[in-house]
């Protein structure tokens, strides 16, 4: 079967229809596009000569999201201004954008590798002009084409792709033909209960899990609640919701910091096994200082790093204590702690430590180089650990390993393989070495959790559990992978959510079973914050 479109009419045809066509289905929708387009943000305005949007947080998307295979898209457009204004078009969690910096067209996301830039906006559009912008992939070759003329290829793969849909960002853009052919996907439902679910409680969007259980079998769901859309800058707040019965139940969501319009987040919790204390570790930053500032150094403010604690099973929590001086170096400009869990050492000179993952980029450098800091003193004070020797990883997590040794997993940046990295140490987080590709664990440059679920006893071999969307170029396909030699091998897969999914956290609650709290929806994984309890049986043989 031909792959059939998806297209928002021009504005000549007085945008009268939109007829949507699935590969295998037929889905038809007449009417205008304020009732069959997609929209997040407030609906695109009806204009003489096209649908148009000015604005951060306004996106137009076609209503299905495009799966493997070849597809073209194409869209006739205009942009009132260029200069600065990362207008794009979205493929997924991926966009080829129009100007960026310095004039610049480029492309940014998972799919990329890094943000790169692919040319001058100067030499293929022009202010309040109308230019047609075509992707078109074939086989793993994707190609970018504006009035005809190739901008850019790169391999992709031929993999799942996303909603696909247009961003104004910092420009007014105006669409009068926007088509989308290939392949839809029909996306299933995430396995488990949504905990924080996109526009609900005062949110715009819920972000970056953690998730704890405590001395006494509590569980404690943490994320990010962001108030006035999905980026990672802004008014974020830190959020939590608790459970009594291994999740079967759930408390109201509870603010546990907030700082008028600035940001609160990555969390990283660790519970102290020895005084049933809950340490939750983030960072803030202005609201107004966006990323790209903090790592250049012009920002306002920088990247701070905070500790919280509640020494009553998260009812309650002690005003954040700002440890910056403790365990961030002068020279480094952006700091993320986590996001998802840190530990506490259970074996070895080293027992009782309690460990926490980070990363940080160095002044003047674009290398991402993870490291830890740890408390010996239960968490009275912190104490900055050791980095990985090599660079392009950053967002990691800590696991214990027989004798006595730690490993860190991480986000990887070096695409020379499409796949976590990994190092050890050796003393309990001060060095670390053998740092190297996993090819077992595939990932499109995103968060992931890895989790000791059992230590080795006379007949039952240590399981170690890791999660992320387990696909080298897309967020999907949240999927739970078990290792029975130390993280050396990862025999056995259990798949909690095919489609959209992206930060993940994993634990074991008090009844042995393992829990994971991961991002996933059917379009598009930030859609809600879902806690899954999946059987170990289907990972443990």
């Amino acid at each position: 079967m031909n792959p059939s479109p998806i297209r928002v009419p021009s504005a000549a045809a007085l945008l009268s229809a939109m007829v949507f066509v699935a590969a295998a289905d037929e889905w038809q929708v007449d009417g205008t596009p304020a009732t069959d387009a997609v929209y997040e943000g407030a609906a695109w305005e009806r204009g003489a000569d096209g649908l148009s949007a000015q604005g951060m947080g306004r996106m137009l998307y076609a209503p299905q999201a495009l799966g493997a295979g070849d597809f073209t898209v194409t869209a006739r457009l205009k942009l009132e201004r260029v200069e600065g204004t990362a207008a794009s078009v979205a493929f997924g969690e991926n966009h080829f954008g129009f100007d960026g910096k310095e004039f610049t067209l480029f492309v940014q996301g998972p799919q990329f590798g890094a943000t790169r830039t692919v040319g001058q906006t100067a030499d293929v559009i022009q202010p309040d002009t109308w230019f047609t912008f075509e992707a078109i992939r074939h086989g793993s070759v994707m190609r970018f084409l504006i009035d005809g003329r190739e901008v850019y290829r790169c391999e992709t793969g031929a993999g799942f792709i996303g909603r696909v849909g247009l961003r104004p960002w910092r420009a007014r853009m105006t669409v009068q033909r926007f088509t989308v052919r290939g392949t839809f996907a029909k996306q299933p439902s995430p396995q488990g209960a949504p905990l924080f679910t996109r526009g609900q409680d005062g949110y715009h969007t819920y972000r970056i899990p953690a998730l704890a259980v405590t001395t006494s079998g509590t569980v404690l769901a943490f994320c990010e609640g962001h108030k006035n859309g999905q980026g990672d800058a802004g008014d974020i707040d830190l959020l939590l919701k608790r459970s009594t019965d291994n999740g079967k139940s759930w408390s109201a969501q509870q603010v546990i910091w907030i700082d008028a319009d600035n940001t609160c987040g990555n969390p990283c919790a660790v519970v102290d096994r020895d005084t049933g204390t809950v340490w939750l570790l983030a960072t803030w930053n202005l609201g107004a200082d966006q990323e790209s500032k903090i790592i250049a150094g012009t920002s306002t403010d920088t990247r701070r790093v905070f500790v919280l604690r509640s020494d009553d099973d998260g009812v309650t929590w002690r005003a954040p204590v700002e440890i910056t001086s403790a365990v961030k170096l002068p020279n480094w400009t952006w700091y993320a702690t986590g996001p998802g869990s840190g530990i506490q050492i259970a074996h070895g000179v080293h027992a009782g430590r309690l460990v926490i993952p980070c990363d940080h980029i160095e002044a003047g450098t674009q290398h991402y180089d993870s490291h830890v800091f740890y408390s010996d003193d239960h968490g009275a004070t912190w104490v900055l650990g050791g980095r990985t020797p090599n660079h392009q990883v950053n967002e990691c997590q800590v696991v214990e390993l027989t004798g006595g040794r730690l490993m860190l997993n991480m986000r990887n940046y070096d695409r020379a393989q499409k796949c976590r990295q990994t190092a050890v140490s050796a003393d309990g987080g001060l060095t670390w070495t053998d740092q190297r590709f996993d090819a077992a664990l595939p990932e499109p440059i995103c968060q992931a959790a890895v989790e000791r679920i059992r230590w080795p006893g006379a007949e039952d071999a240590g399981v170690i559990l890791f999660s992320n969307p387990a696909n080298p170029s897309a967020r999907v396909n949240m999927t739970v992978r078990a290792s029975f030699d130390d993280g050396a091998t990862w025999p056995s897969s259990y798949v909690l959510h095919a489609g959209p999914s992206a930060y993940s956290d994993l634990a074991v609650l008090s009844d042995g079973q393992a829990a994971c709290l991961y991002e996933a929806g059917r379009d598009s994984p930030y859609e809600s914050i879902v806690f899954a309890v999946f059987p170990l049986a289907a990972l443990i043989r």
